[in-house]
């Protein structure tokens, strides 16, 4: 029997490593998006390129009523419940304390707290009951390195992770033993839209380990976090020590 991954934000960047990372190990994936539909339809096919089943289904994740019927709607197109959820979608924009607005902070944490939130609940649900009964599932939820030594930018974004990071732990506790829920850090992995190469490969090896941090990595980690049924409730922090520097500024500012 095969086994269903769904994969937010699955169509590019890191997402789409995870994708593949994990359609090398087995998978079948369900690639999310929302707006990006020709990257996730091109995602698919080097998914099926690898030998695994892929399909496309999209969300606005700052719609909650969208993101309700998001793990049942893919598991109908699959044809099966889904074994596994790796939340990699995150919205991104950068406050502090002074420029913080209500709208902002609330759609940041409905983005990226509460979205994953209700999509782990709908895969525990379709694997406690009808077809999924008795089966077992596994959650990943994508972090931050900036949770261990946190720094003023990206206030609203840093406050949601924080909740996904305590949501993570406490679904690891109320859904075991049917879902596994663990969490994954990376360190400085990718270069902002637009940002200079050259500039990012300056900044992403200023770590205490002078190198920089594979985005491959991470998709290996949430990939044997997935695979290891052993694992709940563990975090795996990939990012060459840079949680260890006291940052006044992101490191992407710096």
């Amino acid at each position: 029997m095969s086994r269903w991954l769904l994969v937010t934000g699955g169509a590019k960047r890191l997402g789409r490593l995870i994708a593949l990372t994990a359609a090398g190990a087995g998978w079948d994936v369900a690639l999310h998006c929302n707006a990006s539909v020709d990257a996730a339809t091109a995602t698919a096919e080097e998914v099926r390129a690898l030998g695994r089943q892929a399909l496309v289904v999209r969300a606005d994740l700052a719609d909650p009523a969208q993101v309700e019927t998001l793990v049942a709607r893919t598991a109908a197109a699959a044809g099966q419940p889904l074994a596994g959820l790796v939340n990699s979608a995150s919205l991104f924009e950068w406050d502090d304390a002074a420029s913080l607005t209500a709208q902002g902070f609330l759609t940041h944490q409905t983005v990226n707290t509460l979205a994953p939130v209700l999509l782990t609940r709908a895969l525990h649900q379709g694997l406690a009951q009808g077809d999924g009964a008795g089966q077992r599932g596994a959650v990943v939820n994508i972090l931050d390195f900036k949770l261990a030594n946190p720094n003023p930018d990206h206030l609203s974004y840093t406050l949601s992770k924080y909740a996904l990071a305590g949501a993570s732990r406490l679904l690891a506790r109320s859904l075991a033993p049917t879902v596994r829920v663990n969490t994954v850090s990376p360190g400085y992995v990718l270069p902002a839209p637009g940002q200079d190469e050259a500039e990012f490969q300056r900044l992403s090896r200023r770590n205490p380990l002078d190198r920089a941090p594979d985005a491959q990595q991470v998709a290996d980690a949430v990939v044997f976090l997935l695979n290891h049924d052993t694992i709940t409730d563990q975090d795996i922090a990939v990012d060459c020590g840079l949680r260890f520097l006291n940052l006044a500024r992101d490191v992407g500012m710096a």
